[in-house]
């Protein structure tokens, strides 16, 4: 991420309290960039990748620009602000994602066993193909049949496990293109 940060210009934030005042000068990282507006459709930009279980951004870029420098472009390809929620989580963590996430809702049951427990979204279907996943409020009357029909409940686990294996198909910019995104980006920040 280094490498995307450097192009970025400065600025001097000034901290000031009763008993002292300094002044640093910082990364300004408020400026919203875009990549490649100018040929982002060319069907050669972008190839598919799925995401492997614990695999990183860094991993990513390491193979296939030859970099980690170039973690910020595995990014911004794909549209992600915070790499922490719109990345794939591993085993492990998609677990602790659960508990923390859940922890108040199952009480005193083990949290992973409540998320497997317990129905809370509804899968709609139409002509065999899923239109749509919703939420609905947990109740104990609720019956899919009354909320329009062609509705399979799905567990939270699932639903959860669902939405993070989504976050596999990313996009990367092919590598002819890296040096082009990095020009673009640096013309976009004046560096």
């Amino acid at each position: 991420m280094s490498r995307y940060f450097e192009y970025f210009p400065t600025t001097t934030y000034d901290v000031a309290n009763s008993t002292f005042t300094m002044s640093e000068v910082v990364t300004d990282i408020s400026l919203k960039t875009a990549l490649l507006d100018d040929i982002r459709e060319d069907p050669y930009m972008f190839l598919p990748y799925v995401v492997k279980d614990g695999e990183r951004a860094e991993d990513i870029a390491d193979f296939y620009y030859g970099s980690t420098d170039y973690v910020w472009l595995v990014y911004f390809a794909n549209d992600i602000i915070d790499p922490y929620d719109q990345w794939p989580k591993d085993t492990r963590e998609f677990n602790q994602y659960l508990k923390m996430k859940y922890a108040d809702d199952a009480g005193a049951t083990d949290v992973i066993a409540y998320t497997q427990a317990t129905t809370k979204h509804y899968k709609h279907k139409t002509n065999g193909n899923i239109v749509s996943t919703e939420t609905f409020s947990l109740s104990a009357n609720l019956n899919p049949s009354f909320v329009g029909g062609d509705y399979s409940a799905i567990n939270i686990y699932t639903y959860e496990s669902e939405e993070n294996e989504e976050l596999r198909a990313i996009k990367l910019v092919n590598d002819s293109y890296k040096n082009i995104a990095e020009s673009n980006l640096r013309r976009l920040l004046n560096a």
